[in-house]
Parts: structure tokens; sequence; C-alpha cells
């Protein structure tokens, strides 16, 4: 059989099967209808009247995986529709999340560059009793609006200028937009650096490039969503963080260091696409893969973090999220900060 004949019986597979299982006339109706609508909010081009059959067979699957999860009394959380609708979880993974995250990313190709501290210039120990009861930067003007990564998985980029951002307004009270498409161009192994453009990064090497070369604006060089060839020569450029420092993997340590900025932060996001509202915690702890870089803003009052996503202000809460308190997803493996 050949490859075209195989991936159409597939199609069709689906689609039956999609059908079988949600063939009830309420139901039927209920997500047909919400498919239109959603369509109309979300237009789509396609290769072919296959490939759209297969969407509208992916959205209909999602549509009842979301009507389980919200008739569920016990979820803390609740799902819905957005951009990634009309793909697998599987189809989600690939495309968005990081599949080049790995530990080593963390450290530099060379050992030469002493920008990062090793020092805490912020005192944040991870000790203090005099942290607030809930802190959110967004309050204070200091988080810049929401973006969106689009197809790319560029997350530490924006994890990274996110952080700059407000550290930035904080120290100098401006609230600037530093360019991700810069460092998705720049921040790549033939620069010495381990990250991997729309493959997946780190925020700790963006921001080691950052300190040495200084960021341009997001006016300046312009989002794409696609790795290009890196367009900065000049070392004196814009914005440059002088330190930064991982803190200590604890909930204490973490509330610490957002009682004086907010924090780039990795999290298994596995299972996070179809939020919309609540308090998330649908992570294995047995079994994570930090996928994922975002940016903790603060904490509210229960413990649970506030989080600023980078995939659009249409998803989740205007494009943010809560997750559930402590290690939830692996939030405290791998916290890095600004600290001058």
């Amino acid at each position: 059989m050949s490859s075209q004949l195989t991936f159409t019986a597939l199609i069709a597979l689906l689609i039956c099967s999609s059908f079988a299982q949600s063939n009830n006339p309420g139901h039927s109706l209920e997500a047909l209808t919400s498919y239109n609508q959603w369509r109309n909010n979300n237009p789509r081009v396609y290769l072919n009247d296959a490939e759209k059959q297969y969407r509208q067979t992916v959205f209909l699957e999602n549509f009842q995986k979301i009507k389980e999860h919200n008739a569920n009394l016990v979820s803390t959380y609740q799902q819905g529709f957005n951009q990634f609708s009309d793909m697998t979880k599987e189809e989600f993974v690939e495309k968005i999340l990081m599949s080049n995250y790995q530990t080593k990313s963390s450290k530099p190709l060379s050992s030469s560059s002493t920008q990062n501290s090793s020092s805490n210039d912020l005192g944040l120990t991870g000790t203090s009793s005099t942290i607030a009861s809930s802190i959110d930067w967004r309050t204070k003007g200091a988080v810049s609006p929401v973006k969106n990564q689009g197809n790319c998985g560029s997350c530490w980029a924006f994890s990274s200028t996110g952080a700059m951002e407000s550290f930035n307004y904080i120290k100098n009270h401006v609230l600037s937009s530093f360019s991700e498409q810069q460092l998705v161009d720049c921040v790549v192994t033939t620069n010495g650096y381990y990250s991997y453009g729309c493959n997946g990064g780190s925020y700790y090497q963006a921001l080691l490039y950052a300190s040495r070369v200084g960021m341009e604006s997001e006016s300046s060089y312009p989002y794409t969503a696609v790795r290009g060839n890196c367009k900065v020569t000049s070392t004196t450029n814009g914005y440059k963080p002088v330190s930064f420092v991982q803190i200590g993997q604890n909930t204490q340590a973490l509330k610490t260091a957002l009682n004086a900025s907010p924090v780039s932060v990795s999290m298994d996001a596995t299972n996070l696409y179809l939020y919309t509202s609540g308090v998330y915690n649908n992570c294995d702890p047995q079994n994570l893969n930090l996928n994922h870089a975002v940016l903790a803003v603060g904490y509210d009052s229960q413990g649970n973090w506030i989080v600023k996503n980078s995939w659009g202000a249409s998803w989740g809460q205007q494009g943010f999220f809560l997750l559930a308190p402590n290690n939830t997803c692996g939030i405290l493996d791998q916290p890095l900060q600004i600290t001058a």
C-alpha cells in the first residue's frame, strides 16, 4: 500500500472513530456548531479536503476531551478552545514545545565568559522571613504584553526577553520590548551557544548572549517564527543584563526571588495546550519532561504561581495561567533570575 493510501485510510478511520464515539444527536450538533464557530475565529488553509476532514476530526475528538474534563468536579482547571484545538497532543508537543532542551543547555560551551554571576546580588538566599503573602508584578506595571511564539519552539527566547523586560523596568523604569528573533537567530551552536532556534533552547544561554552583545528592540528586529541568519554584528547594542543566577530549587527560594523580580522557569507543558482558566496541575511528577520555558511573575495568597506564557493573549487567562503550588510540573527545577 502506498504512503498516500495509508494516510487517506488513517484519516478515514479517525473520522469514523470520532463520529462513532460521539454519535448522539445533541452532542453531534453541539460539536459541529462549536467547530464552525471555532473555524470562524481561527481561519485555516488546508492542502486538500483530506487534511480539512482530518483537522475537523481532531477538533471533534478534542471537543469530547474538553467536555469530559470540565464535567469532572475534581478538576482544578478548565479546558476550552484555542489555536491548538485542531492539533493532537502529539502534534502540539512536536510543533510548539521544545524538542531539544537538555540539562547541558544551561551551561556555556566555553568557560571563558564571566558574565554569569555565582554570587547572589539581590540576596536571594531563599531564607527570608519577610516575603509578601502574595505578589503580582503585573499590578506594578513591570510585565510586558503577552507575545505569541507561533509554530516555533522558541519559548526559551520569550522567557528570556520577558525577564529582561521586567528587570529593565524595575531598575530603569522603562518597559521596553526586546527581540526574540535576535535570540532565535543568534544564540546558536555556530556562535558558541547551546540553543537551537525553533527546536528549543536555553534562557541561560540567551542571557549569556545578551550580557555580551546586548538586545535589539522588537521593532528593529521583528519576530518571524522561523530561524534565520543572525543580523547582529556589533557588541554595543541596547540593554545588557550584568549578572544572573540559578536560585534555590524550593518554594521559599522562588517566592523570595519573586519579591525582587520575575523569574525564568521551565516546566512540563505536555497537557497544558487546552487550558483556559483555573489552577493547572496536570503533570506526572514521576515522569516530568521540561519542554517549555515561561516566566513566573508572582504568586497568589494560596501559593499558586502566576505565570506568563508566550502563546498569545487569547490563550488561557489573557495569556497567563495559574500553576499549583510547590514544584508542580517541575517549575522549581531550573529557575533563573537576573540580579543586576
